[in-house]
């Protein structure tokens, strides 16, 4: 048995496994939430025949974490600490929010793990902020301090989100008929983007995410053109982002719905939107961004958590 259990509990898929000390996810379990009834379910899948248990137990959860009962923000789930360490007898069980997982895992992440946007990715000293389009909209920012790192959760995904141009104006009215106030989840997301093809081609069936970017790929011209949009406002969003943190230490894109684009993911219009933020346009240039491109990014912070917590024991 490996010293820790992890895992990543998600909106949509949830992923465990266990990790030794300073090492890496191990024997990685993917669950569809929808398979499972609950986060028991989830750690079901791992433990149930095991006779052995981990030494430690860390949970990236997609919710603010705050006490022993966390309530997901996109999924009708409730974790309980209490309850899942009495069923497993795992003791402690520690539980993070998902994207301050992904921020302990940028320092770990080794080069096969990222593909740069724009120029070769050479990420500085400062601030380094993660931003991920998945369920939800997640965002955290890595801050280095005279005692290593420090990690800042947000829900920056809740932010008021609205048109920055002419040509964006009647995409952002249809959205806010439908939904409002808007928030940048509510375009930057697996829903978001299904909205914003509905918003940009209201003449058309409203399809889901997945079925938006198969379609783009067989050359679908309004898929397409609703995939260059959420592109162009990521990268602004990411420059908002970028800005608010100062994170000269780079940007990091994760989540399921950015990745899953693959090619359709144009770097020069993202990069065109980061940059184009008046009168700091020569700052965001400088700042490099990457895409996330291993499946496991938060169960490799959550290591990195669990080594923290039980160095500090």
């Amino acid at each position: 048995m490996a010293d820790i259990l992890i895992a990543d509990i998600g909106g949509t898929t949830s992923r465990a496994a266990f990790a030794s000390l300073g090492g890496r996810p191990e024997g990685i379990v993917t669950i569809a939430n929808d398979s499972v009834e609950g986060p028991e379910g989830v750690l079901a899948r791992l433990l149930d025949g095991a006779t052995e248990r981990p030494r430690a137990a860390v949970l990236a959860i997609a919710a603010p974490v705050s006490g022993e009962e966390i309530a997901l923000t996109n999924r009708d789930w409730c974790v309980r600490l209490p309850d899942l360490s009495a069923r497993f007898g795992l003791s402690p069980i520690h539980a993070v929010n998902d994207f301050e997982a992904v921020a302990w895992a940028l320092p770990r992440l080794r080069g096969d793990d990222l593909r740069p946007i724009g120029d070769d990715f050479h990420p500085g000293d400062g601030v380094k902020l993660v931003i991920g389009p998945g369920t939800g909209l997640g965002a955290a920012a890595l801050v280095p301090t005279g005692n290593g790192f420090h990690v800042i959760p947000t829900e920056a995904g809740h932010t008021s989100f609205g048109p920055a141009y002419p040509d964006e104006e009647i995409i952002f009215h249809r959205l806010a008929e439908k939904k409002a106030p808007l928030s940048a989840e509510g375009v930057l997301s697996g829903s978001g983007l299904s909205a914003l093809h509905a918003a940009m081609h209201p003449d058309t069936l409203k399809v889901k995410s997945e079925m938006i970017v198969r379609q783009a790929r067989a050359g679908d011209r309004a898929a397409r053109a609703s995939i260059a949009m959420f592109v162009r406002l990521l990268g602004r969003f990411a420059g908002d982002m970028a800005l608010t943190f100062r994170a000269t230490g780079g940007i990091y894109i994760a989540g399921g719905v950015a990745t899953g684009l693959g090619p359709l993911f144009d770097a020069r219009l993202f990069r065109a939107a980061f940059e184009r933020h008046p009168p700091y346009e020569s700052l965001l240039k400088a700042i490099p961004s990457a895409l996330i491109t291993c499946e496991e990014p938060g169960l490799i912070g959550c290591v990195a958590v669990a080594e923290r917590l039980m160095q500090s024991a």
